[in-house]
């Protein structure tokens, strides 16, 4: 059966019955800039801090009985939403995170009763480790992206979106793994047939982008960039295709601009974004800077910032170092 088939908008508004009463309907956030109306999804203000929850809940809800508990790997936020839902569903979980993965993410994990393996910076060692620990303790392997029920939580977001604020003329979706962007994806084209749906990636990690011009999954080098949750090294699997079926355009952006982004978010709508959280608001800013015009949905993915981060953002914004907008987005 196709990827196609087995991720569709039915198993999307499935997901959102599955979870409805695990995770918070947040708002839409709407503000004009330029031309363009953006319609902000701050997924940031779930319990976990990010929109991961969505997917794991799905995932874990549905899992046979006995469960002997699950292992996943993650820089961050996929912990946080693993370990919450174990403790929601009453199972055990081990983590597997990078040691660079932010201390704030890692604490969160662990108050949560998960067990946290720390392994090197590399996405693929990661997955390997999570892998081995499966087969090894007979835990269920729940993925952070490359699963379809995963992303059938994920579009949920797009789902809730939509309903909320009607009709969009384009959605733009911070990629990594691809799980989040295959659900949104879906949905959107269900419900907005017309809406063109923009990818959008760090500079340092065009994973996506090259896959598109290549025709074929293609992995880079372990990306540097301060968006600590889109760093995995190439797109999912079983995400792959409904993403080569569906992006419109990739766009990519850099750390100043994922900065300018966060400072936005807390000057203008009063929420605090993590990197990754803002890089989806970031091309929505350009764009509609740029000349765009209509009605932009924009996934803000999550808010799990570190405070040393968060307090440079803050003096940057009081020094007046975000008055001129950052240049660092491109095509």
């Amino acid at each position: 059966m196709s990827e196609h088939k087995l991720l569709n908008l039915e198993a999307i508004v499935a997901a959102s019955k599955r979870i409805q009463s695990h995770v918070i309907r947040t708002p839409v956030l709407e503000r004009t800039v330029g031309g363009c109306t953006l319609l902000i999804k701050p997924e940031g203000l779930q319990a976990t801090g990010a929109f991961k929850l969505r997917g794991a809940i799905n995932k874990m809800a549905g899992l046979p009985q006995p469960c002997p508990g699950v292992v996943a790997h993650s820089s961050g936020n996929h912990a946080q939403a693993v370990a919450r839902a174990a403790k929601i569903l009453g199972l055990h979980a081990v983590i597997v995170m990078p040691d660079d993965a932010p201390p704030i993410k890692r604490a969160k994990t662990e108050a949560d009763g998960a067990t946290v393996v720390v392994v090197g910076p590399d996405s693929d060692e990661r997955r390997d480790r999570a892998a081995a620990i499966s087969k090894d303790q007979g835990l269920v392997l729940v993925e952070p992206y490359d699963d379809l029920e995963i992303a059938a939580g994920q579009g949920t977001v797009a789902l809730e979106l939509i309903e909320d604020a009607g009709d969009i003329d384009m959605l733009l979706v911070p990629v990594s793994g691809g799980g989040l962007m295959a659900g949104c994806a879906v949905a959107t084209r269900a419900l907005c047939p017309t809406a063109r749906i923009i990818a959008v990636e760090p500079a340092q990690k065009d994973a996506l982008s090259q896959s598109l011009a290549a025709g074929k999954r293609v992995a880079v080098p372990p990306p540097k960039t301060i968006a600590d949750g889109l760093r995995v090294r190439r797109v999912g699997a079983h995400t792959w295709p409904i993403l080569q079926s569906h992006v419109d355009r990739v766009v990519m952006v850099d750390d100043p601009a994922l900065e300018e982004a966060m400072a936005w978010a807390l000057m203008e709508l009063r929420i605090v974004l993590e990197p990754s959280g803002a890089a989806a608001l970031a091309a929505a800013l350009d764009i509609a800077r740029s000349g765009g015009k209509g009605r932009l949905g924009v996934v803000c993915t999550g808010g799990n910032v570190e405070p040393k981060l968060l307090a440079r953002i803050a003096t940057g914004i009081n020094s007046g170092r975000f008055l001129s907008p950052a240049k660092g987005c491109s095509e």
